[in-house]
């Protein structure tokens, strides 16, 4: 009996023996990609192979587990097949039964037809693309795993990504020369006159190729977002084309849709726009030698019909890079276009232009008027856009401007009940008193216009005595004032209305004037 059970053991041994020589040990190798954008979600991996270095290939499998959603079809995984063992070695395929795209699963079929399978050579697994956004990982390794044939101890982990990083790395913060050069810089339009600077927006790459095509089978796009639509009556045009620099040679985009189709057509933002979004893409090679500067050149313009003046702001822009997308559907299958495609992950802000000069801020510190005794205050403002020029001065010339005068009035006698009366307002037009307007109730640009207090607060329907301080605001730049409060008799005093000319927080005002 002892015998026989000795027997039955080392029958199993040599069996157990014999399936282990006849299964294959494959060596890991990779070729990663040298740096992906850490918004892409069809970022390209680089090549693993897989070499036999000992015993014969069994029918099993071998799976890479990426760590994160495949998002290139499983079918289109290559396998390029350079086994060697005879009749009996069949090149491996994908098992897209059991590969996954959410679960970043690859799995390979390796050869078990005949009995000695594959002895030698290699095959490598190539064109998985991956999404890699809002994952924060600087790099990305697969890890490896096999069925009845083993893995070499130690390669069972192998980068096929060296680097995952920022495919902008700014917006409007920097300059490059070739072919002249380019700088970043807000345009301005003038509330009053309507006059426009013209803007350059810029955005800089994050990394040597970060929006070429090695990686991808088109280059990559940008997505341009304004952060509020124009004033009404002004436009911006985004041109059909634009340029990038490199140190050593430019590249061609052009305007695409959202989803990444061609359009070949300007984008032009009013008022009335409901996307703020203008979509380019490259289309000639990218400079590999250096990071590449897009130059983004809109137009600014204002309407033959726009009102004056135009209501003041700054628009700022942040460039993100496109098409914009998702990984997957939502049950889980995969997106095949386009690529490539992005998370929209806005780099910026950086202003665009503003729409300005259009306003100077006064403040009389006290005015009076008592008619029991006579007392009364006289304002004179001045538009002083109309000034002896640049040669004569030393410093560039305003730009002569027209416009309407707001009078903000703070009474400071407490009402009966002890709380301050509302503050009242007051803006020229048709018909306001005073002399120095126009017939529409303007300042034109070297005309003073001069008023007393008593007639500015009947105008604005008060009666009574006023006693407080006044804020002046003028719709045009460079204007100053002078008050006087007189009984017209033996006494006068005055002085010039302060310029507002910052913040008014918490920190004391630093006037100078």
């Amino acid at each position: 009996m002892k015998t026989r059970t000795i027997l039955i053991a080392a029958v199993m041994f040599l069996g157990l023996t014999a399936a282990a020589f006849a299964q294959a040990t494959f060596s890991v190798g990779s070729i990663p990609v040298t740096a992906v954008n850490n918004t892409g979600l069809t970022e390209l991996t680089g090549a693993v192979t897989f070499s036999v270095v000992s015993g014969n290939s069994v029918a099993g499998t071998i799976t890479i587990n990426y760590g994160v959603q495949i998002t290139s079809a499983i079918s289109a995984a290559g396998v390029s097949n350079a086994l060697t063992g005879g009749a009996t070695c069949t090149a491996p395929t994908i098992n897209t039964a059991s590969s996954n795209n959410a679960s970043g699963l690859l799995v390979i079929n390796v050869n078990g037809n005949g009995t000695t399978g594959c002895t030698g050579g290699s095959f490598a697994v190539t064109g998985v693309r991956v999404a890699v956004a809002s994952t924060g990982l600087t790099s990305l390794s697969g890890s490896i795993s096999a069925t009845s044939n083993a893995i070499t101890a130690g390669q069972t982990s192998v980068v096929v990504i060296s680097s995952i990083a920022a495919g902008i790395a700014s917006v409007g913060t920097s300059s490059k020369t070739l072919g002249g050069g380019i700088t970043a810089t807000a345009g301005t339009i003038n509330a009053v006159t309507g006059a426009i600077t013209q803007p350059t927006a810029t955005a800089l790459e994050g990394f040597l190729n970060a929006w070429g095509s090695p990686t991808n089978s088109t280059n990559s796009g940008v997505a341009i977002t304004l952060s509020a639509a124009p004033s009404a009556g002004v436009s911006v045009t985004f041109p059909a084309n634009l340029t990038a620099y490199g140190a050593a040679s430019n590249s061609n985009w052009v305007t695409i849709n959202s989803d990444g189709t061609a359009r070949g057509s300007t984008y032009v933002f009013t008022s009335a726009s409901s996307s703020l979004t203008a979509y380019y893409q490259e289309t000639s090679a990218n400079d590999t030698t250096t990071a590449m500067l897009l130059d983004i050149l809109p137009t600014l313009s204002v309407s033959g019909s726009a009102t004056y003046p135009l209501a003041a702001q700054t628009v700022t822009y942040t460039v993100s890079l496109a098409p914009i997308g998702v990984a997957l559907n939502s049950d889980g299958s995969v997106i095949t276009t386009p690529v490539p495609r992005y998370v929209s992950s806005p780099v910026g802000p950086a202003t665009l232009y503003s729409v300005l000069g259009s306003t100077t801020v006064l403040l009389v510190p006290f005015a009076q008027t008592a008619a029991a005794i006579g007392y009364n205050t006289g304002l004179a403002i001045s538009n002083s856009t109309t000034d002896p020029g640049t040669k004569a001065m030393g410093y560039t010339t305003a730009t002569a401007q027209l416009g309407t005068v707001s009078f903000y009035f703070y009474p400071t006698l407490p009402s009966p009940t002890g709380t301050l009366p509302t503050p009242v307002t007051y803006t020229t037009a048709a018909g306001s008193p005073g002399s120095g307007l126009d017939s529409s109730g303007r300042v034109i640009s070297g005309a003073t216009y001069t008023v007393l207090l008593t007639q500015l607060w009947a105008a604005a329907g008060q009666t009574g005595d006023f006693n407080g301080y006044v804020f002046i605001i003028t719709n045009f730049t460079n204007a100053h004032a002078f008050f006087t409060i007189s009984n017209f008799s033996g006494f006068s005093e005055g002085g010039l209305a302060l310029v507002i000319t910052g913040s008014r927080a918490l920190t004391p005002e630093a006037l100078n004037n």
